[in-house]
């Protein structure tokens, strides 16, 4: 065994002077065990999403306070926080739990709009922003900065109000965390009915209890899938990077000639391709 693991890592006579890991029998291996790792964990995520999902540590005031900071960067004055938005942007979350969906209109042909009406907020002008599988509010609100669209909604000068849900559930077989942000100014009339939704958002969330965050109400979930990816390809970019490190001392130390590719290009060409696993943020925007 030790002999096995000696070819596997160290270059040597009885390799072709090529750890065999470097041999491209090997990588196709290792690029398929990554694969298959890839496909079970979908298919768990489907068979049983209470072992998988994307834990989430955003709320709906961490989302309220990084949305007007944005503005205040830009002069703008700050979003009020409106219950009856709030309540909106909950029933369109819940609504892509119950349709398993993830747009803005459903596949019904709700469109953001009907929510507003359902919740029974009138509007002048409005907006809407989607997330998911984030697990911070910073970078949540980074890829919607990133975006122009999303960019356009968050600090538009045109908006006065805004409800955010923050929503709990199972999305096309993966548990996760849902975020909608509903964007809006009221017509005067709307003004005049909901003089007290604008209230400190504490007492907003009392009053309205789960319906504004966190509802319906799901177990953390066990396992984060994007990590488990991110650790796999970590673990086995890793190694290669490793192997070649050792092969190229080893290959320069003992001079041996060899007419195959440069494992100094190789070294670099992994070590990318590890930066981007490790750095690379989850989570998804419309």
């Amino acid at each position: 065994m030790k002999g096995f693991f000696s070819l596997l890592f160290i270059p040597q006579e009885r390799n072709n002077h090529r750890a065999l890991l470097l041999h491209p029998s090997f990588l196709g291996i290792i690029i398929a065990v990554y694969l298959l790792n890839q496909s079970l964990i979908k298919s768990l995520s489907i068979l049983n999403p209470g072992i998988l999902g994307y834990s989430s540590e955003i709320t709906v005031q961490k989302v309220l306070d990084q949305t007007n900071l944005q503005r205040q960067k830009l002069g703008l004055p700050p979003l009020k926080y409106n219950a009856l938005l709030s309540e909106s942007a909950v029933l369109k979350a819940e609504d892509m739990f119950q349709n398993d969906y993830w747009a803005h209109n459903s596949p019904e042909g709700k469109s953001p709009w009907d929510f507003f009406q359902q919740a029974g907020y009138h509007y002048t002008v409005a907006g809407e922003n989607l997330a998911r599988d984030f697990y911070d509010t910073e970078s949540m609100l980074k890829a919607w900065m990133n975006s122009p669209t999303h960019r356009d909604n968050i600090v538009n000068g045109k908006y006065q109000e805004i409800g955010i849900g923050v929503v709990n559930g199972v999305l096309n077989g993966v548990k996760t965390t849902l975020v909608v942000q509903h964007f809006a100014t009221p017509t005067p009339q709307q003004s005049k009915i909901t003089e007290t939704s604008s209230a400190p958002l504490q007492s907003q969330s009392q009053a309205l209890g789960s319906i504004v965050e966190a509802s319906p109400q799901v177990s953390s979930p066990k396992i984060n899938p994007l990590l488990l990816s991110k650790i796999l390809g970590t673990v086995i970019f890793g190694i290669i990077v490793t192997v070649l490190v050792i092969d190229s001392y080893i290959t320069l130390k003992q001079g041996t000639s060899r007419f195959t590719g440069s494992s100094a290009g190789h070294i670099g060409f992994l070590m990318v391709i590890l930066l981007l696993l490790i750095f690379t943020r989850q989570g998804s925007i419309f």
